[in-house]
């Protein structure tokens, strides 16, 4: 890796930007759309029955939209470019503003700098107002960048877009792999067409079904209901240290992995972490590699997470530990096959919350001789969406540093 140096003059971003506000008139039927703090466009949820569509705003592709009202977002502020629809619709509530000349500055250079966690931290520090805090069209204009030229630019937002290709490639990979991994799955263990001695598929080829009681349905002759207790070796659930002792929470010894964080994924480590000290006076537990963690409170209540890092958790995750890898990889995408079913034994009332309880008792069909069915498929498919997420990880880390580098005119070259 090296690094490059550009023109490092400061220029206010007014000189080169200018606000626009183009009314529906003429009620275009253009898409309706919102901004998400992640700064980009979401299609909007607002309930527009009876509403006046004139009043709204129409944009244009390369328009800025942003949220002035910066109160109750958190650390961030709402601002995204459009690049998706040659025209779009958006409240009357949102500023919106065009880039005068594109040769002079590119919009998806500007767009890199509001993508910054130090521009956020500007605009919030800047928001005015007693009731709402605001980060009105004058900030905006008083923004300061470096703008080298535009040649240096496209590179810079070349090489950023390089990196979000790669990304958004890793994502279409790993999605796939989760579509394969639940056809074979439902293939096997649903439809039991697994294999037979003859390699054929196992049901439509007259393999003998028995009716099973428990579950009420014909399943493969040698086969059997397995609860999720039985098939781990071990089942547990997290702990917080206490939030009022800093000594618990001022060292990065161990990663401590909060529910939040379980989204269907596989992780390789926390944003928190807890000290050795934190962990000893707590209800924290240590979390092998190789675990297959669920949420249990929540909206996150039935998500899973496969454990690529020893991590701790808080008491709202399940932990189901199965000393073979291969036992784990396959529990994973079973899980995952009942997560909608898994989601309905969540019970309570504003917060529906899942139980260990529940989850040990949830059922499994499998093979008496667990040597029937090879579960290397399911192993294979996890490792490939590991290998993938770890290298999204690292190239998200990229992304980041080369935004890091724009305030000091460094472009970082891999």
């Amino acid at each position: 890796m090296f690094l490059k140096l550009w023109d490092m003059s400061y220029k206010k971003l007014g000189k080169y930007i200018k606000l626009i506000d183009n009314r529906n008139r003429d009620l275009s039927d253009a898409p309706l759309l919102g901004v998400s703090v992640q700064k980009r466009f979401i299609t909007s949820i607002a309930n527009t029955i009876g509403s006046d569509m004139s009043k709204y705003k129409l944009i244009e592709k390369n328009n800025f939209v942003y949220i002035a009202d910066t109160s109750r977002r958190g650390d961030k502020i709402g601002i995204a470019l459009l690049k998706d629809f040659d025209k779009a619709m958006i409240s009357q509530a949102y500023t919106s503003f065009k880039i005068i000349d594109e040769n002079e500055l590119s919009p998806d250079y500007l767009m890199m700098w509001f993508s910054r966690p130090e521009f956020d931290r500007y605009a919030r520090y800047h928001s005015i107002g007693s009731v709402r805090e605001v980060f009105d069209w004058k900030d905006m204009c008083e923004v300061e960048l470096p703008i080298p030229s535009i040649e240096e630019q496209r590179q810079i937002v070349e090489q950023y877009q390089s990196i979000a290709n790669k990304i958004k490639v890793n994502e279409q990979i790993c999605e796939k792999l989760e579509a394969t991994a639940q056809a074979l799955y439902k293939h096997w263990f649903v439809d039991f067409e697994f294999p037979n001695g003859a390699g054929k598929p196992y049901k439509s080829s007259g393999g003998k079904m028995v009716w099973n009681e428990e579950l009420g349905k014909e399943i493969p002759e040698g086969w059997e209901v397995v609860k999720v207790k039985d098939f781990c070796d071990e089942m547990k659930s997290g702990g917080t240290p206490s939030r009022d002792n800093l000594n618990y929470w001022n060292s990065n010894d161990i990663p401590w992995l909060k529910t939040g964080e379980v989204s269907n994924n596989v992780v390789f480590g926390a944003e928190e972490y807890i000290s050795k000290e934190g962990y000893k006076n707590s209800s924290a537990k240590l979390i092998p590699t190789e675990s297959v963690l669920m949420a249990m409170y929540g909206a996150t209540a039935g998500q899973l997470t496969y454990l690529k890092k020893e991590v701790s958790t808080n008491q709202a995750c399940c932990a189901m530990i199965c000393f073979e890898k291969e036992r784990s990889a396959f529990l994973y995408y079973a899980l995952l096959n009942q997560q909608k079913q898994i989601e309905t034994l969540a019970i309570g009332g504003a917060q529906p919350n899942l139980s260990k309880q529940i989850i040990e008792a949830i059922d499994l069909i499998l093979p008496k001789n667990l040597k029937e069915v090879s579960f290397f498929k399911f192993t294979n498919i996890i490792d490939l969406k590991a290998y993938k997420t770890l290298e999204n990880i690292k190239l998200t880390q990229l992304q980041s540093l080369l935004l890091s580098r724009l305030s000091v005119g460094e472009e970082v070259s891999a």
